[in-house]
């Protein structure tokens, strides 16, 4: 978080990247953590295989203890996912810490465990309507589930690109839960022309020729790229995890419509709202039928999505979600005073 802020300044990094922090009003004083667990086993095996028994277990202790103790404890906690707050979410079930607690759940469903420590949570914030209904089912009381649409920052300059000549039909960049067997299929064998930005080789594909570039590019250079492509494909190796979203909002910001392995937790209908096509299959025809029939979609068409799907919007919904919060816990703080008095 530390870095993306950095990065977000430098005007190099779009600010959904800080998950709502970076569009808050001046009434919330938000601090991130300049260390967490990942770092302290990054360079050695041993470590890290520790580390992911921890995590498995309490998420990062580094983090919540950072949140929880020092100059640096606030009013409020938010965790941008639920394993980075498992412990807090342990520490209020056992009646340990009163702390307000927020989290924002990706995905669903989730471990036992992880549920149980989630339950405790004063507000929780999620990215569709889907994943909202099956926490309802787990009985998650309603009341504290609040769907929030995660999309680009609007306001990075990165994204005014206006209307880029198209050189390519399609990009596809992300490294997980990726599956491009058929795109590189369709891409060499001169059918489609196009980048695969997968890790840290960018693939680049015209007329069937493969050009390969060593080292992860930069953001506003895959923007780049991005604006030059006519469609951006997220095909996903399990649709039963919530990966891409990355994707899916650059693209909306740019205006590019969506080709994407159809799942339940995208916060969006692309079809309905004729914004993309969804893949219900990988095989090359497939693909590149729906990349053929995504390429009509007018960029115009996708750009209006943008204007109410956002990280401006998002950051609206999660300071609604942190004033109530605060609110009614500062209420509850007060009766219980005053019955003690």
């Amino acid at each position: 978080m530390k870095e993306a802020q950095r990065l977000i300044q430098s005007q190099l990094y779009p600010a959904q990247h800080l998950w709502g922090l970076w569009n808050l009003s001046d009434n919330w004083r938000a601090s991130v953590t300049d260390i967490c667990l990942n770092h302290v086993g990054e360079k050695h095996r041993l470590l890290r295989l520790i580390i992911g028994q921890v995590e498995r277990l309490v998420g990062d202790p580094i983090q919540a203890a950072w949140a929880l103790t020092g100059v640096n404890s606030g009013s409020l906690v938010y965790a941008a996912n639920p394993k980075t707050g498992t412990l807090i979410g342990l520490l209020k079930r056992l009646r340990l810490v009163r702390i307000p607690y927020v989290v924002l759940v990706h995905s669903y469903p989730i471990s036992r465990w992880a549920k149980w420590c989630l339950e405790p949570a004063d507000a929780v914030l999620v990215f569709s309507d889907r994943i909202k209904q099956l926490m309802e089912l787990d009985g998650v009381p309603p009341t504290t589930i609040t769907v929030a649409g995660w999309g680009p920052d609007l306001s990075w300059t990165q994204y005014d690109v206006g209307l880029a000549e198209v050189q390519a039909d399609f990009i596809a960049a992300g490294k997980t839960n990726r599956d491009y067997k058929s795109l590189r299929k369709l891409a060499g064998s001169g059918q489609l022309d196009g980048y695969i930005l997968d890790g840290d080789v960018a693939a680049a594909f015209r007329q069937g020729e493969l050009t390969e570039s060593a080292g992860r590019p930069s953001y506003p250079e895959v923007m780049a790229l991005m604006a030059k492509s006519q469609v951006v494909i997220i095909p996903l190796l399990d649709p039963s995890m919530l990966s891409g979203l990355t994707e899916f909002s650059d693209a909306l910001a740019l205006g590019r419509p969506v080709v994407m392995t159809r799942n339940d937790w995208m916060p969006l209908d692309i079809e309905t709202l004729g914004i993309g096509v969804w893949l219900d299959s990988h095989d090359p025809v497939s693909v590149h039928a729906a990349v053929k029939k995504a390429a009509a979609i007018p960029q115009e068409q996708v750009l209006e999505v943008a204007r109410w799907f956002n990280m401006q919007t998002f950051s609206k919904t999660l300071e609604k979600v942190l004033d109530e919060v605060w609110t009614r816990t500062r209420s509850e703080n007060h009766n219980s005073e005053n019955q003690n008095a």
